[in-house]
């Protein structure tokens, strides 16, 4: 049995608990949170034994194997470091860092402590993600020819909520750009090898929109990441033979394919669940057979993300 603590007591911990609890040989034993009284009824409501209001006592407590880190962007790499350093095997939310020299600190720290890294991109996992790749490694809809992506969300221009404050990690890349970035690759197979962008800035310097014409491989792909809209999140995948449309692509259980003349052949669809327990079983796997890394949410995958965020939100270069 392997046993789970969870740093941060928000929303998306709250579902990863759950999905741990579909997961079988994983437990949770222990969450920490900055405010204690947060940590108690984050322990309280998921049936957690120990809460801490410190990060140095939960990392004390021998009972905890790995880590789930699910508090803001701005405290992934410390908390990341701060794991390690305890000898505890990390699975961190995306973005699992906020810079490319942040994620490689990180990812050669774990190979010299022999611990187990991942960032957390549940959508790799998903069942219906898988059969994407499936449809396109077996030629379904023929060579890949282009590409697009949109999601977005109505955010309330809040400027001291955690999506617009850049002290917290803030910005739609982050929250939202991760998603197509790693999708549109994971699907095609193809890596992003040129891009431009156009970015919307808000007020407080956090990017708000983002606009991406993509090459991978040679092949084209555009994603439009936003706050200012609400977006199907949807995914296409256009071939020679026809076109693979993944709905809400981040989420959910079901992919479509269609004919060239965008009429449904094929459809895969399985109800989704605590979809966070395919990860969560990546993690258990890997550490039970002694891997440091993950083959589907692999190091090289957030590298190239963490890639992007610096050239794109630091000007870094093409």
């Amino acid at each position: 049995m392997l046993n789970f603590g969870i740093i941060g007591a928000g929303g998306i911990s709250h579902s990863f608990c759950g999905a741990l609890r579909e997961t079988d040989g994983a437990q949770t034993t222990a969450v920490a949170a900055h405010d204690l009284k947060r940590a108690e009824k984050f322990a309280k409501e998921e049936g957690i034994p120990r809460a801490y209001g410190s990060y140095v006592q939960f990392l004390s407590d021998r009972s905890v194997d790995v880590v789930y880190i699910g508090n803001t962007t701005n405290f992934h790499y410390e908390c990341i470091k701060m794991c390690l350093l305890a000898g505890k095997h990390v699975i961190c939310e995306k973005p699992m860092t906020e810079t490319e020299e942040q994620a490689l600190e990180c990812f050669r720290l774990a190979a010299s402590k022999g611990l187990f890294l991942m960032e957390a991109m549940w959508s790799r996992f998903l069942p219906k993600s898988l059969k994407v790749r499936e449809w396109v490694a077996k030629g379904r809809i023929g060579g890949i020819t282009a590409m697009q992506a949109t999601i977005g969300n109505n955010i309330k221009k809040d400027m001291t909520n955690r999506f617009y404050d850049p002290k917290l990690g803030g910005g739609a890349l982050y929250d939202l750009g991760v998603y197509p970035i790693d999708l549109l690759t994971w699907f095609s197979r193809k890596q992003i090898t040129s891009y431009t962008a156009k970015v919307i800035w808000a007020p407080t310097g956090v990017d708000e929109t983002v606009s991406l014409d993509l090459d991978l491989e040679g092949t084209p792909a555009n994603a439009m990441i936003t706050f200012n809209a609400p977006m199907p999140e949807d995914i296409y995948l256009y071939g020679e033979k026809g076109v693979i449309k993944v709905p809400r692509a981040h989420w959910g259980g079901d992919a479509v394919l269609l004919d060239p003349g965008m009429k449904e052949i094929d459809r895969f669809s399985q109800p989704e669940r605590f979809g966070m327990k395919f990860e969560a079983a990546e993690v258990v796997r890997c550490i039970g057979e002694g891997k440091l890394v993950s083959d589907i949410a692999s190091p090289e995958m957030t590298l190239a993300s963490s890639r992007m965020y610096d050239r794109i939100l630091r000007g870094k270069g093409n």
